[in-house]
Order: C-alpha cells, then sequence, then structure tokens
C-alpha cells in the first residue's frame, strides 16, 4: 500500500505542478527542523490509539466547528498523517502519507509562529491549482504550526471543511493553544529535554523554551534622568522602590510573571510558563492598574510638594524564548524588542500595544483608533492605545 501511495503521489504531483502549482519553499533552517523531527521520533512513534492523543483532533474539530481535523507531520519530502478526525477509511489510508509538495500544511512551515487560515483554497494562489488535479479536497484549512521546545515547526495541526468559511481570532487562537499543548505533552512523555541554546548576545548559555504566543510589558518612567538630579539618591530609590512593590503586588494579582528591572524599566511576561489563552487580556489590565498604582502615588508626591512621575507602557504578542540564565529568568526575541519600542512611542500615562494584542483582546476592552507608528529600527507598525 505504501508503494502504491507514493506512485500515486508521484503522478499527482507532476500533475499539480503543469496545472500551475508552486509547492512551498524549503525553510533555511531546514536541516535542524529535520535533525529537531529524528530527536523526537514523531515519525516512528504511533501515537494514534494513546489516549492522551486521540482526543486532540475532536478537540480542535470542537472548537473550530469543521468537519475534520488532523495532526500532520511533515519530513524532508513526505507528509505523515499521524492522528484524523472525520475521515473515513479510505480517506485515512491515502492521507495516511502524502507529498510533501501537494501539501498545505508544508506552507504552515513558512507561517512562522502564527497560524495559517485559507478561507477558500479554490481561490488562493497557493493552493487553487491543486483543485484541478483533485476537486475533491477541501475547501476550508486552518492550521497552526507544531513548534517544539527549541523552536522548529515540525508539521501543522489543522481544521479542514469541505465549503469556505472564515474563523474569528478567538477560535484561532483556541486552535493555538490546543496545539502548544499536543507538543508540549508529547515532548514531556519522551522525556525529551530541551538543549542549552547559544545566545550569542552575552556569549553564554541559557536553558529555555519557545513558545509560539506570549504577552510582554515594557513600562518605563518618563523623564527619570531628570528625576536623578533632583532627588538625593536614597529618596529616588525609596519612590521607585515603593513603585515597584506595587507593580509586583499587581503582576502577581492577575497571575502574570516579573521578568526583572532594569534601572527604571519594569517588565513581565503573560502565557509563561503557564499556557493560556487570555495572557493579552490580563497584561493589558495590570497594565492599566500599574498606571493607577502610579496615579495614587503622584497623589501623595504632590501633597508634599514633590513633581509627579509619568510611566509609559509598551505591549506585544507574539513568539518569545523564556529560560534562565545563571539561575535568573528571563525572556528573548523579537516580541520582546517590539515591546521596548512601543514603550518609548507611547503618550505618557499611557498603555501603547500593537495589533497583534489587540486582535487577543475580548471586545469588553475599549481601544483607540488605530495609529500607523514607526518603530525604531522595525519599521511602521499599526498600533492602538488603551481608551480612558
Amino acid at each position: 500500500m505504501r508503494i502504491l501511495r507514493k506512485l500515486i503521489g508521484k503522478k499527482m504531483v507532476e500533475k499539480a505542478k503543469s496545472a500551475g502549482h508552486i509547492p512551498a519553499e524549503l525553510p533555511q533552517n531546514e536541516h535542524e527542523r529535520v535533525k529537531d523531527l529524528k530527536r523526537l521520533q514523531m515519525i516512528e512513534k504511533n501515537i494514534e490509539k494513546d489516549k492522551r492523543f486521540s482526543s486532540f483532533p475532536i478537540l480542535a474539530a470542537t472548537i473550530t466547528g469543521c468537519e475534520k481535523a488532523a495532526i500532520n507531520i511533515i519530513d524532508n519530502d513526505t507528509q505523515h498523517c499521524k492522528i484524523n478526525y472525520g475521515m473515513d477509511i479510505t480517506e485515512s489510508v491515502m492521507m495516511k502519507e502524502v507529498p510533501r509538495e501537494l501539501t498545505v500544511c508544508a506552507h504552515v512551515i513558512n507561517n512562522g509562529s502564527k497560524p495559517l487560515v485559507i478561507n477558500d483554497m479554490t481561490k488562493d494562489e497557493r493552493t487553487k491549482n491543486i483543485f484541478l488535479v483533485n476537486k475533491s479536497l477541501p475547501k476550508f484549512y486552518a492550521g497552526s504550526p507544531i513548534i517544539t521546545k527549541k523552536g522548529f515547526t515540525l508539521g501543522s495541526f489543522c481544521d479542514f471543511n469541505s465549503k469556505p468559511k472564515a474563523l474569528d481570532q478567538v477560535k484561532i487562537n483556541g486552535l493555538r493553544m490546543l496545539t502548544d499543548q499536543f507538543i508540549d505533552l508529547y515532548e514531556h512523555t519522551i522525556h525529551s529535554q530541551v538543549d542549552e541554546i547559544d545566545k550569542v548576545a552575552i556569549n553564554e548559555k541559557i536553558s529555555g523554551e519557545f513558545y509560539s504566543s506570549a504577552t510582554v510589558l515594557f513600562a518605563d518612567f518618563v523623564g527619570f534622568t531628570k528625576k536623578t538630579e533632583e532627588l538625593q539618591p536614597g529618596e529616588l530609590l525609596e519612590i521607585l522602590d515603593s513603585f515597584f512593590k506595587g507593580f509586583d503586588k499587581i503582576i502577581e494579582r492577575y497571575d502574570l510573571k516579573k521578568v526583572k528591572t532594569i534601572g527604571d524599566a519594569y517588565m513581565a511576561v503573560g502565557g509563561v510558563p503557564d499556557l493560556n489563552s487570555n495572557h493579552a487580556e490580563r497584561i493589558v489590565l495590570a497594565g492599566k492598574q500599574m498606571i493607577n498604582f502610579v496615579s495614587g502615588i503622584n497623589l501623595q508626591q504632590e501633597a508634599v510638594g514633590n513633581e509627579p512621575w509619568y510611566i509609559r507602557i509598551g505591549v506585544h504578542t507574539g513568539p518569545i524564548i523564556a529560560g534562565t540564565t545563571s539561575s535568573q529568568f528571563d525572556i528573548w526575541g523579537d516580541t520582546v524588542n517590539i515591546a521596548a519600542r512601543l514603550e518609548s512611542s507611547s503618550d505618557d500615562m499611557k498603555i501603547h500595544f500593537s495589533k497583534e494584542t489587540k486582535d487577543s483582546l475580548p471586545q469588553t476592552i475599549e481601544v483607540s483608533g488605530s495609529h500607523n507608528t514607526e518603530l525604531k529600527g522595525k519599521g511602521s507598525f499599526e498600533t492602538f492605545h488603551l481608551a480612558g
């Protein structure tokens, strides 16, 4: 049967290419990606009858309202369907192994940490020509990247439907969360440990894990340099300590994690180490309480004739690496850099956040109109401020 599948697959690839189909490009880290795949033995392991994993596709289809779902792993040239829901016996057999060049999931590997959603595959440039070869393919596709703790995408946790449809951000986030839970459970099950990752910037080793979605808060006091000139060192440190202790309590109250303080800057993160879908909401609400706390301290400062303090807060949602170096918790990645850039371009006593964060917030949180903001070294971003 395997030989027959390969022969059929080879002919379908030829037909698809002659019809204008262009397969997904190989990622630049393909060699390292396949090496990580072999480390985790995901092709060899049979997880279909393992109760710890068998319910995942059912949950995915329930979340998205799709007819079918599958966990697909991609090696050098083949997509392997490890578990599926909703496929009949014939379809299950034929989809067990599919040439990589024909798969939509191959495009997920090139989509970073974001899920790939194609509302109508008959109209999308990446997939429309495949239908000239096989008209029975599903019309809708949503695939969330299966990303290991080393940060490599091994395949896609995908849902599909016979008719075109659309998914709201809540359902997309739900699929991504489920995908993260699957790979986390799998890696723990086979007792695979994340190797040390080189952090070139500081020329030392760190241990860390990759998180496909987390929300970073970066807060900084406005005009701190001037404060250092106006206040005595002891008084300055006492006030700053009062602020940071208050921030610590707020972060703890919203079940978030403090990262560190750097001078007058304060950093926190949501979604690490606990995987949850509302980390953006909790970070933004915590930021609002931090601003309220500063306003309260300012009443005391003004009562004794001191100038008020002001902070700016930047928030961004995206992938990070979180771990320890020299026994100190820290986070790394472009998400951290963007949060810092958003802070520096924020208005005083405001929370400035990206579209990625806005899309993760519930509608009950009011935001201002969008702005095109130029972030230093990052280009133009669509950004928002918390209303009020």
